[in-house]
């Protein structure tokens, strides 16, 4: 279990936690970039074009931040934010997404239309002087200070955490009954610890082969990865599009069925390892078998590859037993899974799972 690590800061708000997370927000978190820059994504492939706009703010479709695996920094998601807004006397509200830029004292700014993300502009500080942007005080998940009555308050969410949302249970609910939501998940985190994120080790850490060196790994796995957007997993699902192709009903030498899973099942235990992933590759390579999908369920915990679902009501071809190799390849090399965004998935579903239990069954 997770210990809490909060910072106590003075002054009027402090760094919020992510409501589906429950990770600490700073903008000093990500390991070497500055989030308010205001060209830090223009270095971006995605959003290059716009390294020499003279905009005052830069915005585009939020669809477009929530589909975006940042190559050159990639840590930079967990700055990007939205937030759940509220003021005296009006209903919660979704925001736009922008690089949540805190402080003790002032205001958070973020756009207000939340099909819109602010991805930087001329400016390096946001200021509230158009209607585009509304500014808010940090709510504690926990318990609200009594300092805030009276004033806009925003649950923080990142961006990419409310995309694994809608994995989990359609957002578009969520938002229609966005007060019971925001009980469900206090409800939740009441109970639990929050995840602190700040940690003055950061700055200096180094990747030096040892989990114990890794300042996340106190969290159990490397919780500054991108949970929504994993890309190895991402190009095993363009391979398997890609390789598809009419299967043999031969199954090699006319094999029973049922002796063919007999070997396969020896091959590939349940308990696998990355050679018996291997070995099984080549033994269905050279026989042509196809085995049913039990056999690979058995093997693989497939409600952590979110990206499946709609990959099964799409219309295209996919080698789904070439796929499922390709990902049991993965979760089989721990070296790699544990510092993965795959890990960090894995760990914020479970919150999510249990916030969803808590709001299915609030009446």
């Amino acid at each position: 279990m997770a210990r809490t690590h909060m910072v106590s800061v003075s002054g009027v708000n402090p760094y919020p936690n992510c409501l589906l997370c429950g990770v600490e927000i700073s903008n000093l978190c990500p390991r070497n970039v500055d989030p308010t820059r205001s060209d830090i994504l223009f270095k971006e492939n995605k959003w290059k074009h716009y390294r020499k706009a003279k905009l005052e703010h830069v915005m585009v479709p939020s669809k477009e931040v929530e589909e975006a695996y940042l190559a050159k920094f990639p840590d930079m998601w967990s700055c990007m934010c939205r937030a759940i807004l509220k003021g005296p006397g009006t209903k919660y509200s979704l925001s736009g997404i922008t690089a949540i830029e805190t402080s003790p004292t002032d205001p958070y700014i973020i756009p207000k239309n939340p099909s819109m993300a602010r991805i930087g502009g001329k400016r390096r500080n946001i200021k509230y002087d158009d209607d585009t942007f509304t500014q808010f005080y940090a709510a504690s998940i926990k318990k609200q200070l009594s300092r805030f009555k009276g004033e806009n308050i925003g649950f923080v969410v990142h961006a990419h955490c409310w995309a694994l949302l809608d994995r989990i249970i359609s957002t578009t609910l969520v938002e229609r009954k966005m007060e019971k939501f925001i009980r469900a998940a206090r409800k939740y985190w009441r109970d639990h610890e929050l995840w602190g994120i700040y940690d003055c080790l950061l700055g200096s850490w180094k990747y030096s082969g040892s989990k114990s060196a890794h300042p996340g790994f106190e969290y159990g796995c490397d919780i500054f990865m991108n949970p929504f957007i994993v890309p190895e997993v991402q190009k095993a699902i363009d391979n398997a599009r890609k390789t598809k192709k009419k299967q043999s009903q031969r199954r090699g030498s006319n094999v029973p069925l049922e002796v063919a899973i007999m070997i396969a099942e020896w091959t590939c235990p349940i308990d696998y390892t990355p050679a018996d992933v291997m070995n099984t590759r080549n033994m269905l390579s050279a026989w042509q078998w196809i085995l049913p999908d039990w056999f690979w369920k058995r093997r693989l915990e497939e409600a952590i590859f979110v990206e499946l679902k709609s990959l099964r009501e799409a219309s295209d071809s996919i080698d789904w037993q070439g796929l499922r190799l390709d990902l049991m390849a993965l979760v089989s090399d721990q070296e790699w899974y544990s510092f993965s965004g795959l890990a960090n998935r894995e760990r914020v579903l479970s919150f999510m799972t249990a916030i969803k239990s808590n709001f299915l069954d609030m009446s």
